[in-house]
C-alpha cells in the first residue's frame, strides 16, 4: 500500500494535533490511553475500501484525516451515497454494537488516516468507560438524525431539483463548510463529480448536469472547478420548499 505523501500519521489520540473534534476525540485521558493501546493506525490512498455492505463486522474505523464515502447498492447496481464521513467519525459503529453485518460500503475518496479497533476490544472499551459509551450513543443519535433528513429529502421532495437544492443547503449548514456574507451569498468548496452528486440524491449523472446548467442560467449558483457559489440562499430555500 502506498502512503499518501501529503499526510503525516498521528499515532496517539492523547496530544493529537489534528483538529477533528469527533465524539471519540475528546474522551477522558484514561479512555484515550485505552484507545491508543488497542488501535492500529494506517494511511489509505483514494479508492481503498474499508468494508463492504453485507460483510460481517470485524471492528470500527475511526477516521482521523480525509473523507470516506458511505454507500449502498441495489441488486441492479444502482448506488446511493448515504453520507460523506468527515474526520472524527467512527465508521461501522452500529454494526459492531449490534453484532451484525456492515450496512454500507466504505470507500476512501481522498487520502486518509484511519485507526482500526477490533470488535471485542471496542466493546470492552464501551463497557469499561462510561464516557466512551455515552459518546457512542451520541454518534448513533447523530447518524439517526442524518438518515432521517436524507429520507425526508429523497422521499418527500416533489422533484429532483428540490433534492439538489436541499443537498446544497445541507452543505451550507454542515461542518462550517461555507463562507457567508450579509447578502445571502454562500461560497463552498466541493470536490464531488456529477456522478457522485447524482448518487447522493438518487438520480442520473445526466439529470444532475442538466439541473446544474439550469441553476447557473437562473443565476442561483456559479460552479467553477471545486468552487460553488450560491448567490442567494433564500431563493434556493424557496426552490427546495423550505
Amino acid at each position: 500500500m502506498s502512503v499518501p505523501k501529503n499526510l503525516k500519521i498521528q499515532h496517539k489520540c492523547n496530544g493529537c494535533a489534528i483538529p477533528a473534534g469527533g465524539f471519540f476525540c475528546n474522551l477522558k485521558e484514561t479512555t484515550m490511553r485505552d484507545l491508543d493501546a488497542l488501535k492500529i493506525s494506517n494511511m489509505y490512498p483514494r479508492g481503498s475500501v474499508l468494508f463492504i455492505e453485507g460483510q460481517p463486522s470485524q471492528g470500527v474505523y475511526i477516521l482521523c484525516q480525509g473523507r470516506i464515502k458511505l454507500s449502498t447498492c441495489s441488486r441492479d447496481g444502482k448506488v446511493i451515497i448515504l453520507q460523506i464521513a468527515e474526520p472524527g467519525e467512527v465508521l461501522g459503529l452500529s454494526a459492531v454494537i449490534s453484532d451484525s453485518n456492515y450496512e454500507v460500503t466504505a470507500e476512501v475518496i481522498e487520502p486518509c488516516q484511519i485507526s482500526f479497533i477490533r470488535k471485542s476490544d471496542f466493546l470492552r472499551i464501551l463497557q469499561e468507560n462510561t464516557d466512551a459509551c455515552l459518546n457512542a450513543v451520541r454518534q448513533l443519535s447523530q447518524n439517526y438524525q442524518t438518515a432521517h433528513l436524507q429520507i425526508c429529502s429523497l422521499g418527500l421532495s416533489s422533484s429532483v431539483a428540490d433534492k439538489l437544492a436541499k443537498l446544497f443547503l445541507g452543505w451550507c449548514n454542515s461542518n462550517g463548510n461555507g463562507s457567508f456574507n450579509g447578502n445571502g451569498t454562500v461560497h463552498l468548496k466541493i470536490s464531488y463529480t456529477h456522478e457522485e452528486i447524482a448518487e447522493m440524491i438518487g438520480t442520473s449523472r445526466e439529470t444532475v448536469s442538466r439541473l446544474l446548467k439550469n441553476f447557473r442560467e437562473r443565476k442561483l449558483i456559479t460552479l467553477k472547478g471545486s468552487d460553488l457559489v450560491i448567490h442567494d440562499k433564500r431563493r434556493l430555500e424557496s426552490i427546495a420548499g423550505m
